[in-house]
């Protein structure tokens, strides 16, 4: 059984390398293919234990270096490979329920999300290091390519003082911006892995609404105090932006959970949520009032005190 769960990985590894492959062809199915790239190894995980999920990340790494080099390998089992398999390893996690003869208590996924927001956020700033992350440098290539290609397509002719507030604001929120993209990435293709494997009939753990997860009340000091020192110039500075912008994007989530919690039984609920949803795509703005939303929930417990007795949907 083993061996045929270590196969099935390797299968999950090659299928996961095919598609972030597809960020080399350049076309306009290459980001969508990315963003799936770990869903194959949170199946195998998910679907087929820890053994089947580890395996998958290496092999897709392995691929990955490979094919298209060393530090693109290495760089996707930091970001996404390895915290995917772990994540997916987590919400399998159980034990015996002493108190229900025969059943089991299962990791929870609020300390499971949380764990993950910090471990995507190490894997930002570890990326950051072996990149030479240096914002300087970076805004000064960016600003000759966007005067580049202005001049090309635009026949404009933009001064730097014209261009730089905007690309330094840009170029300084990449910590943030970049984990909160991987948390998303990471929690899609975790949450449709576990679906997967519930359809399939290879989910052992009783499924739970994402939308029912708040967060423990620990995780809003140590946004605030990340937020805080977010706030610093330089490498500190940096490194706690990472750490707030996975907390952040992780208290957004759970700011749209609640808004599924307190639209439940209203008939306009799916129309209402897919709108939410779609702006939320398209405009930054209700992701930050969502993780408004959320830290107040988590810190304020009201999700807990009003809903904890209700029965919960998908």
């Amino acid at each position: 059984m083993s061996m045929r769960n270590i196969l099935i990985g390797f299968g999950a590894g090659m299928a996961a390398a095919l598609l972030f492959a597809g960020l080399v062809s350049g076309t306009a199915l290459a980001f969508p293919l990315f963003i799936l790239s770990p869903l194959p190894i949170a199946i195998a995980a998910l679907g087929f234990g820890t053994l089947s999920g580890a395996a998958a990340a290496a092999v897709a790494s392995a691929l990955i270096g490979f094919a298209i080099g060393h530090l693109a390998g290495g760089l996707y089992f930091i970001l996404f490979a390895a915290p995917v398999a772990w994540a997916a390893h987590l919400v399998g996690l159980s034990r015996p329920d002493d108190t229900a003869p025969g059943g089991r208590q299962w990791f929870p996924l609020d300390v499971v999300l949380m764990r993950v927001s910090l471990a995507v956020a190490a894997a930002v700033v570890v990326t950051g290091f072996l990149l030479g992350y240096d914002p300087e440098a970076l805004i000064t290539q960016t600003l000759a390519v966007l005067k580049s290609w202005l001049a090309q397509s635009e026949g404009m002719t933009p001064t730097d003082a014209e261009m730089e507030p905007l690309v330094r604001f840009n170029i300084g929120l990449m910590p943030f911006t970049s984990a909160s993209l991987t948390l998303g990435i990471l929690v899609l293709a975790t949450w449709l892995g576990a679906r997967i494997a519930k359809m399939s009939g290879l989910l052992t753990r009783e499924w739970t609404p994402l939308w029912t997860v708040v967060l423990p009340q620990p995780a809003a000091l140590f946004f605030g105090l990340a937020f805080v020192v977010s706030l610093l110039p330089g490498v500190p500075g940096q490194i706690a932006g990472a750490v707030a912008g996975a907390m952040g994007f992780a208290f957004a989530l759970t700011g749209f959970g609640l808004l599924h919690a307190v639209l439940l039984g209203k008939a306009a609920r799916p129309l209402l949520l897919f709108l939410v949803y779609a702006v939320s795509f398209i405009f930054l703005l209700p992701l930050g009032i969502m993780a408004v939303v959320g830290l107040a929930d988590t810190a304020l417990q009201f999700r807990a005190r009003r809903f904890a007795a209700r029965p919960g949907i998908s």
